[in-house]
């Protein structure tokens, strides 16, 4: 039996899984095309907020993938809703991210500021940044001074490309939390809010007009590439975990993890084997 059947219902994440940069990982999409055709539930969880989940799910068009934006869950967006909670009515936002990001913060009711103004903000969002600076570096000690919050969308270091990792959101956030002394409110994985935001998407495909299908307590796991992301959190959310050796981490990482995932894979094409 294949390792997919295993399961009614899958969390993917992308960045190492689905894609590493702009190319797609061998057989990915061909996987995902398949298990979507075979009737598998699958809500895709990114630690990666550079898009929004429209954006997302256009890219998963363009390759050949089916799927509509309800399917895709970002860090950001639950790092945009705990600042929205943490700047309060009529709070402000200053934000280290690119658009999508700000955009979705501003949704939440916060004002983002940039420049000085964000020395006065009320809350300060990081997240990986090509642009991000010494200037924004002390625009956020100083708002973090003056008793802002902080959230920030993952502590990944860095992130999975092509020719090797770059550096990710928590290579700047580290830059942030030394020099501010704070400790910041993630919003991405391994913390349980992207869980349950991508489980109650999974949750609802087995319901119709409110009454429960089969099966009434659907599978789950989570296909990661990142165990102190990917597997450690699912593990906490209560799934069962695939590692993949495609993006971020090594079968002797996975071999030497405490505890280990539940199944370790090549690639993600490996789940139809």
């Amino acid at each position: 039996m294949a390792l997919a059947d295993q399961f009614d219902g899958l969390l993917i994440d992308l960045d190492g899984v689905v894609w590493i940069g702009r190319e797609p990982v061998p057989g990915s999409v061909e996987t995902l095309a398949a298990l979507l055709a075979d009737g598998k539930e699958i809500v895709f969880v990114t630690n990666n907020p550079s898009k929004g989940p429209l954006a997302y799910a256009e890219r998963m068009r363009e390759l050949g993938v089916d799927i509509g934006p309800e399917r895709i869950v970002t860090a950001g967006m639950v790092a945009a809703r705990l600042a929205g909670e943490a700047a309060g009515p009529g709070g402000s936002a200053f934000v280290i991210g690119a658009t999508p990001l700000r955009e979705t913060v501003a949704a939440t009711g916060a004002t983002v500021v940039e420049g000085e103004a964000g020395r006065e903000a009320d809350v300060v969002v990081v997240s990986g940044y090509r642009g991000f600076d010494y200037e924004m570096l002390l625009t956020a000690t100083l708002a973090l001074a003056n008793g802002a919050a902080l959230v920030a969308t993952s502590h990944d270091p860095t992130m999975p490309m092509p020719g090797g990792a770059w550096p990710g959101t928590g290579a700047i956030l580290a830059a942030v939390e030394t020099a501010s002394g704070k400790t910041a409110a993630i919003g991405g994985k391994p913390e349980g809010h992207l869980f349950e935001m991508a489980l109650d998407v999974v949750r609802g495909s087995f319901r119709t007009d409110g009454v429960q299908k089969e099966p009434r307590d659907p599978r789950v796991a989570m296909v990661g590439d990142r165990i102190a992301s990917d597997i450690d959190g699912g593990r906490a959310a209560g799934l069962e975990t695939v590692l993949v050796l495609s993006g971020a981490s090594t079968r002797a990482e996975a071999e030497a993890a405490q505890p280990p995932p539940d199944h370790v894979v090549e690639n993600l094409a490996a789940l139809l084997r």
